[in-house]
């Protein structure tokens, strides 16, 4: 079976990347840095077979806990990306859990991640040729190693596939997955800055959670090497009772999914009212607001675009620490330009539900008007605060009507821009209850290209107001900054409802083509 399993894999892998040629160059690239990666790895537990066996036995610790937490987390952000072998996709087949357990865990610790981080632990082995025990315990300790990895992240898999049936289980993680991934930028660069700072705590930080789950197969070969044997055995018993309970705690839930696939929770019984639906009026635009507006808050592919907001904010104050405040004075027209070609995934959000907007025949101008409201709503103070906020903070009060106006014009000429581009053009997005972080169908360079063109066409339209605001800043001029503040507003306006009425005609003319591009999409 594990034979089977693997066929299976790699036969899944290898028509995907031969169905789209684009994969294929991705994963080429992305091999070729991996290997170069692996290549440094491997020079570096070299090189440490020169220095103390304290250092090599505090880089192993500290190096083995982090890899078990990316096998433990990294599952959980880029959720839905390789579903292949997901216990869903096995459920229906009659296979004892005690066996798809085993297969799981040998296809794991022989997938690419298993085989790139069996490689890389083994490569710890080059560390201890001062050492013969610890040359002979690290093999041993790399496998345990890997297998801890592999056990720990099925485990949690499992155990997180009954919660993620329920809907606000997938709503909350598929918005609170973005705060690592956007502020990764900091926190690198902070470790960086740091590391030298905490150079001298890190021995002390390695012996404790050396004694963790997560560190002490690592440092079995360092305790032995420096002369701790009764450490390295008490940490190898540490080990082999981790992996004993992830296994136990693996096979319970198996057993569990495969006789009783979970159900999402029947949340709709609390529900009451109209919700949204009593809040609009009750016009045709007034119903595609309020719809728009149920998306916006229930909705993690959009929740996602409100998050990026005040993590963008974070960077921007994390720069102006390092006394680099450049960021944080254009903040305003920064999240300005970000939401302003939202409104170019709308109907790709729909997906087949946009049917709904045919079949009871709204028009066109108040389908892009209803979805321009909700999102001026949300977008207007969050432009207005990320505007003002910053420049009080950088005593720069005279630039917030130049500032103001710049980030008003890009932002409603945006709306009309973006009315007419979704019109035009389907987005590739992931589809309703999937990871936001999956590579939708049928993303291409051509659609990034189209979406950058998009971009260019309204810093294009707002390029009077723009230029009229870097002229009041630069110069102080407050009387030129309040005409600019005058000139965005009305001008960003005018294009908004040209943008509207233009792409509400060009919807009516082409609702069934994208209909039907959207059935395609979801291979519906």
């Amino acid at each position: 079976m594990v034979a089977h399993l693997l066929r299976l894999r790699f036969r899944l892998l290898a028509n995907g990347l031969m169905r789209n040629p684009w994969t294929l160059v991705s994963v080429v690239l992305g091999a070729g840095f991996g290997f170069m990666a692996l290549v440094g790895v491997v020079a570096g537990m070299a090189a440490l077979s020169f220095a103390e066996p304290r250092v090599a036995w505090t880089v192993a610790v500290l190096a083995g806990a982090v890899t078990v937490l990316g096998w433990v987390v990294l599952p959980i952000v880029l959720r839905g990306m390789d579903q292949s072998l997901s216990v869903s996709k096995l459920r229906g087949f009659p296979i004892p859990p005690q066996r798809l357990l085993v297969a799981l865990l040998v296809v794991g610790m022989l997938g690419i991640p298993g085989i790139v981080t069996l490689v890389g632990a083994l490569s710890t082995t080059l560390s201890w040729f001062g050492s013969p025990i610890a040359l002979l315990a690290a093999p041993i300790a790399a496998v345990l190693g890997v297998v801890t990895c592999v056990a720990a992240s099925r485990a949690f898999e499992s155990v997180g596939a009954a919660l993620a049936a329920g809907r606000r289980y997938r709503e909350v993680m598929g918005v609170i997955v973005f705060i690592p991934v956007i502020l990764a930028g900091p926190i690198i660069i902070f470790a960086g800055s740091s590391l030298a700072a905490l150079a001298e705590e890190l021995p002390t930080i390695a012996r404790v959670i050396s004694w963790t789950p997560l560190g002490a197969v690592w440092s079995i070969p360092g305790d032995l090497a420096l002369g701790r044997p009764l450490e390295a055995l008490a940490k190898f018993a540490i080990a082999l009772a981790t992996i004993g309970v992830l296994a136990l705690l693996w096979w319970r839930s198996l057993a569990r999914l495969l006789v009783s696939p979970p159900t999402a929770s029947a949340s709709h019984a609390r529900s009451k009212g109209l919700g949204m639906f009593a809040i609009f009026p009750g016009t045709p635009t007034g119903a595609v607001a309020a719809r728009a507006a149920v998306y916006w808050l229930r909705d993690p592919r959009y929740g996602g675009s409100l998050v990026v907001l005040p993590l963008i904010a974070v960077i921007a104050v994390f720069l102006a620490v390092t006394e680099s405040t450049w960021m944080l004075a254009v903040l305003g027209p920064f999240v300005a330009a970000t939401l302003a070609i939202t409104l170019c995934a709308e109907v790709s959000y729909d997906g087949t539900a946009f049917a709904a907007h045919l079949a009871t025949g709204v028009s066109g101008a108040a389908d892009r008007a209803g979805r321009v409201i909700t999102l001026a709503i949300i977008s207007v103070p969050a432009v207005a605060l990320a505007t003002i906020l910053p420049l009080l903070y950088l005593d720069s009060a005279d630039a917030i009507p130049a500032t103001l106006g710049i980030g008003f014009g890009l932002l409603f000429t945006g709306f009309g821009v973006s009315s007419i581009a979704s019109a035009r053009f389907l987005m590739p997005v992931p589809a309703a209850g999937e990871s936001p972080f999956k590579t939708p169908a049928g993303s291409t360079v051509g659609a990034q290209l189209r979406m950058l063109a998009t971009w260019a066409i309204v810093f294009a339209l707002a390029l009077p107001e723009v230029v009229l605001g870097v002229v009041a800043i630069t110069t102080g001029n407050t009387l030129l900054g309040v005409i600019t503040l005058v000139l965005g507003i009305l001008l960003g306006c005018a294009l908004m409802v040209v943008g509207i009425r233009l792409g509400g005609a060009l919807l009516e003319r082409r609702g069934p083509e994208l209909l039907a591009a959207l059935h395609r999409a979801r291979g519906a």
